[in-house]
């Protein structure tokens, strides 16, 4: 299995997620016709990839991390079959492509990393560049959730103290904190997705090996974990508003710890 097959499954896979992300945008409860297809192609593809990898390679470390990406979509498929929300679509496709593309740093069993692009060369500055943007915009999306989180925790302490009525209140409803809170969030973390996804690509194309993977990396996927369970939560019946804001201001936490470990690990290298 070399990094060039590799593209095909990531290139449906992504593609799926991009189209699952439009739907949950919309908020479409229908079947998932063209991204269920799409990922399905993937999985076909990177099932004949496992195969041939375990042909010529044997099972290793990148075998293994490969299946598990594979599993994923199997995951992606069962719990929409039985929940039916497009939340789904949107949180496991992009895990399943980190695991993939994670493969390639292991550089065995089969795995073939490309050829080095060259600290100068303008597709990697450019990937570098996205990276970092994207990151900083899901870290700007949530903050403003955080702080609708903050809103409607203060708005529904007022109402239940009963210091305010609704009719006069100055910030928006309940509601619509909410929905600004989910919608934030979702955004956020289609960003910060596509950024941790560029950065590992980032390090393919350096060749970095996965002994080198430290608090840089790890913190900001626990960051994507914490915010996938946020979504993921919100798919399932009897949950309350007030956990979901508490939930949205402790993800926050993680945003700033990620960004204290970016801060400390820039100054002792300075």
């Amino acid at each position: 299995m070399t990094s060039y097959f590799l593209a095909l499954p990531v290139g449906l896979y992504l593609t799926g997620w991009l189209v699952e992300f439009v739907r949950y945008w919309r908020g479409s409860s229908g079947a998932p016709i063209w991204s269920g297809g799409l990922l399905a192609m993937g999985w076909g593809a990177h099932s004949f990839l496992i195969v041939y990898g375990i042909w010529i390679g044997g099972i290793g470390p990148a075998t293994v991390l490969s299946a598990v990406s594979w599993v994923t979509i199997i995951a992606n498929y069962a719990v929409h079959l039985r929940w039916r929300n497009a939340v789904f679509g949107f949180v496991f496709p992009p895990l399943a492509v980190g695991l993939l593309l994670s493969t390639l740093l292991l550089g065995t069993e089969g795995v073939t990393a490309p050829p080095d692009l060259g600290a100068h060369s303008a597709a990697w500055q450019a990937g570098l560049i996205t990276h970092i943007a994207s990151i900083l915009a899901g870290n700007l999306l949530f903050a403003m959730a955080c702080l609708f989180s903050i809103a409607y925790l203060y708005q529904e302490h007022q109402i239940k103290a009963k210091l305010i009525r609704l009719v006069v209140s100055r910030l928006p409803s309940l509601g619509t904190l909410d929905r600004l809170n989910q919608r934030a969030i979702a955004l956020g973390f289609f960003f910060l997705s596509a950024g941790i996804l560029l950065g590992i690509g980032v390090g393919v194309a350096e060749s970095l090996p996965a002994r080198e993977i430290g608090p840089r990396q790890i913190v900001p996927s626990l960051t994507w974990l914490v915010y996938a369970g946020f979504l993921l939560q919100r798919a399932f019946p009897g949950r309350r508003a007030r956990i979901t804001a508490v939930w949205s201001i402790a993800g926050f936490v993680a945003v700033m710890l990620s960004l204290f470990v970016e801060l400390w690990i820039l100054t002792t290298r300075a």
